[in-house]
């Protein structure tokens, strides 16, 4: 699947300068994975469906799917690519499930639904309407992309060092550290820390990585990341605490 995928991303990198001047056409220069720490994200997202019984899932001891971003160098990120207006109000109103099916099949949307566990939220409408439509690949595609890059990521020293530290507090100096333990720490640029505060405690509820979108079909080796992204971190330097499911 992975040989595929880089075949594909050589081939729209080819499309995207054929087309630059066409009314709708966006370039991007690297992708963003967004990969969320469920629990974190459930103890400041109260009510959510997904967030009613994480214990014992995937979700509840792996990072989960928030999304695959197309973005660009000079921040002008491509969002809704030859999206019906009325799928953009939709999703600008957050009525993700009154969205248009968008031809994902449903064995991949099961599959997907381990993954990223908003899709009981129709978060996977959300994230197909506003980002993967600029991927420049097809739905099924873009989603088997993304489930096999979480399936990578999940099985890192990061992913295992956040799982066994559920209920306490860690350093991003340790998170750091994880990560290049995982990638090298020549690659720390291209990782960015996420952290939501409810009321004095700072959860950690996700973390970026910054892809090359012409060779991250060898993630997770440093090769397949990038340097220069630019995303900050907001998480503090200390007292960063990983919830339970």
């Amino acid at each position: 699947m992975f040989k595929k995928m880089i075949n594909r991303f050589m081939a729209t990198a080819v499309i995207a300068i054929a087309t630059s001047s066409a009314a709708h056409a966006q370039t991007y220069d690297f992708l963003l994975l967004a990969a969320s720490w469920q629990p974190g994200f459930c103890a400041t997202h109260a009510g959510k469906p997904e967030c009613s019984n994480l214990k014992g899932t995937y979700a509840g001891s792996h990072l989960a799917l928030h999304g695959l971003w197309p973005n660009a160098y000079n921040g002008n990120h491509p969002q809704y690519c030859n999206v019906p207006q009325r799928d953009i109000d939709l999703d600008k109103t957050s009525a993700w499930c009154s969205m248009d099916k968008y031809g994902v099949s449903a064995s991949t949307l099961n599959n997907l639904s381990t993954y990223m566990p908003g899709t009981a939220s129709c978060l996977d409408e959300h994230e197909w309407f506003k980002h993967g439509s600029c991927s420049t690949i097809a739905p099924n595609d873009y989603w088997l992309d993304a489930i096999g890059l979480m399936n990578q990521l999940g099985q890192t020293q990061l992913n295992n060092f956040i799982a066994s530290n559920v209920g306490k507090t860690v350093s991003r100096a340790q998170l750091q550290q994880a990560f290049s333990a995982s990638f090298g720490s020549a690659a720390l640029p291209a990782l960015s820390l996420k952290c939501t505060k409810s009321g004095t405690i700072n959860y950690l509820t996700e973390v970026w990585l910054n892809l090359s979108s012409t060779n991250f079909a060898h993630f997770p080796a440093a090769s397949s990341l990038i340097l220069d992204g630019n995303v900050a971190n907001t998480c503090p330097t200390s007292k960063i605490t990983i919830a339970r499911p």
